[in-house]
């Protein structure tokens, strides 16, 4: 089995309402505008929303798409797993949420997951570069494209405009 993987998870605070921070965090448009490599996220019938992240790497563009059903949605827990039937392409996400004084304290994590038989199904380069280097140019990515997701967000709530 061929797995890429990458995983990123912290902690940031931010000088907006716990209201606020968990509407910006449910509407997807934040994550298409604001998130780069997010290129749509587009719900389907049965619960279903479909991610599509791409990027460009070594070996060329590429483009995969992630089911998704929500398996947390409370007040203070946001959470996004992998839909039912989907054993290829894996997303989780979760945001949780602690208000005090006016302010937000956000965790948030998100892992995501490639699996096939053999590394020439999602690209025929990807069998000489080999899991470990590929894992970590996706761990680098994720980690750019989240912390300026971030920063960004940060922007936004704070200016009251989420």
């Amino acid at each position: 089995m061929f797995r890429v993987k990458a995983s990123y998870k912290t902690e940031l605070e931010v000088n907006a309402p716990a209201a606020q921070v968990r509407r910006f965090f449910s509407d997807f448009t934040n994550f298409t505008d604001l998130l780069p490599g997010i290129e749509k996220i587009h719900r389907e019938p049965g619960g279903v929303a479909r991610w599509t992240i791409g990027a460009d790497t070594p070996v060329g563009r590429v483009r995969f798409s992630f089911p998704v059903q929500q398996t947390a949605n409370r007040i203070d827990s946001i959470e996004w797993s992998p839909a039912a039937n989907e054993s290829e392409n894996l997303l989780r996400y979760s945001v949780d949420l602690a208000a005090h004084d006016g302010r937000t304290l956000i965790h948030i994590s998100q892992q995501i997951e490639l699996r096939r038989r053999r590394a020439r199904e999602l690209h025929p380069a990807l069998g000489l570069i080999g899991e470990g280097p590929v894992n970590a140019g996706t761990q680098r990515r994720i980690n750019e494209a989240i912390d300026t997701f971030l920063a960004r967000a940060r922007e936004k709530l704070e200016s009251g405009a989420s």
